[in-house]
């Protein structure tokens, strides 16, 4: 009877927990909040010697990667943002590649190595923590009014990067 009494429920809970978790596993559920946050500004020391200020870039597009030289994902998604990066910087898009949890020459070799040429530089600690990621890549997708209009963890590819940038262009 117990026994009985034990299944009966347990069926039931095994159920619920395996929708509970499905809905928690939608793509638009994680990364399009109904009300969208504004992007914490913040200031990069680029390779190249210049500053990038996030807030220079308002009214811009803004695309925002967040990788490490060390990371898989992000060296199989370096060439695919490079190739979308010089397409669309021609229609105003910024684009900037924060190495985290990095060193200066690792992330410098990589750079060189994927001959990536938009903004890159090496966060020295505090820009991450302003923005909600829990690993590397993750990219964020910046609206022209600051907001972050979508964000993406994992490797993105050409076509996730021109169709998340044109739904907001």
């Amino acid at each position: 009877m117990i026994l009985r009494f034990k299944i009966a429920w347990l069926i039931p809970l095994l159920l619920l927990m395996g929708l509970l978790l499905l809905s928690g596993c939608s793509e638009e559920h994680q990364t399009e909040p109904a009300e969208k946050e504004v992007a914490a500004d913040f200031v990069l020391k680029l390779f190249d010697g210049r500053d990038f200020r996030l807030s220079d870039h308002k009214g811009k597009l803004v695309f925002i990667n967040f990788w490490a030289s060390w990371c898989i994902p992000c060296a199989h998604e370096a060439s695919a943002i490079e190739r979308v990066y010089k397409e669309y910087s021609k229609k105003g898009v910024v684009f900037v590649g924060i190495a985290i949890n990095d060193t200066e020459t690792k992330a410098r070799k990589f750079v060189e190595k994927f001959k990536l040429s938009f903004a890159t530089g090496l966060d020295p600690g505090e820009i991450h923590k302003s923005y909600p990621l829990y690993g590397v890549p993750t990219t964020l997708f910046i609206d022209r009014q600051g907001r972050i209009n979508y964000l993406h963890m994992g490797g993105v590819t050409e076509d996730l990067i021109r169709h998340e940038i044109d739904k907001i262009i």
